[in-house]
């Protein structure tokens, strides 16, 4: 057990935002009823192969409403541009390098660098994602397999912004591309998860978490359970301990805090709609074993 001052010197400058409580939005339907997120979580996959044709106008008018009114937690400046065409313009060339078929419309997100910036802005896009499944609509995140250069013409950036997500929105078609039904279908880690017992723990990282011992965490961990990453890496850790949630990540390549992200708002969306209190916050002095990296706490 040890812990890392630089890191715990980048978790002080971020205490104060973090403390702040995650703007949580929720979708109300026609006629009062209410798609909870918890569904939505449960329904969502990957869709790579769409029906060939933009979105009607109210649907992308419900989009834009949502994502408008969406803000990134712990004080991170993000937003989520919508890029698409109307039937009488020239499709805009969006590049996906073939993972991506019959996709008119796209949701892009975009943020400031800084620290935490990825993390609470993957929150945020997987908002604007389950809002998405909510709609009857099919989406896929894509952090590398799109051309930057092509969305980039379509997104006014500002000076320290970045684009680092993007993903198609739209009716699932029934025909599968080559990519998906070859090599995705093929490859078994895309759609499995991990088994509870290897996520999370309790008081120590040699003791798995049991459902029982979960309690009134088990589902909002469930929906941890099942929140999309890189390649399915689910590098993402939770240890329960003294009715405390601490979220640990396991470092790898470009995309750990993107997951994280993903995994947190899966979590504290759970927990807002089944009326379980607490918040996020980054602990002081709080001990990490490597190859762990402890992230932030639900106290």
């Amino acid at each position: 057990m040890r812990t890392s001052f630089g890191f715990l010197k980048f978790q002080k400058s971020l205490r104060k935002g973090l403390d702040a409580p995650a703007t949580v939005a929720i979708f109300v339907g026609k006629g009062g009823n209410s798609p909870t997120m918890i569904e939505a979580i449960q329904k969502r996959r990957s869709v790579r192969t769409y029906m060939g044709k933009p979105l009607d106008d109210e649907t992308l008018a419900q989009i834009k409403q949502y994502i408008r009114q969406l803000q990134a937690p712990f004080g991170i400046q993000a937003r989520i541009e919508l890029l698409g065409i109307h039937s009488e313009e020239k499709r805009i060339k969006l590049g996906t390098y073939g993972w991506i078929q019959g996709a008119y419309d796209y949701l892009a997100l975009v943020y400031e660098e800084a620290p935490f910036a990825e993390t609470a802005a993957a929150y945020m896009f997987e908002q604007a994602v389950l809002f998405c499944t909510n709609l009857g609509l099919g989406t896929c995140w894509l952090g590398s397999s799109f051309s930057r250069n092509d969305f980039k013409k379509h997104i006014q950036l500002g000076e320290n912004e970045k684009l680092r997500i993007v993903s198609p929105v739209g009716h699932a078609s029934d025909k599968k591309n080559f990519i998906e039904k070859h090599i995705v279908k093929a490859d078994k880690k895309h759609v499995s998860r991990k088994p509870f017992g290897e996520l999370f723990f309790h008081k120590n990282f040699d003791n798995p978490l049991t459902e029982t011992q979960a309690g009134h965490f088990l589902t909002p961990l469930e929906m941890v359970r099942l929140a999309p990453s890189a390649n399915n890496k689910q590098e993402w850790r939770v240890l329960l301990e003294n009715n405390m949630l601490h979220f640990y990540k396991k470092p790898y390549p470009a995309f750990d805090t993107i997951d994280m992200g993903i995994a947190l708002c899966h979590f504290e969306l759970s927990c807002k709609e089944l009326g379980i209190e607490g918040n996020f916050k980054i602990l002081k002095d709080f001990y990490v074993r490597e190859p762990m990296e402890y992230v932030i706490s639900w106290v």
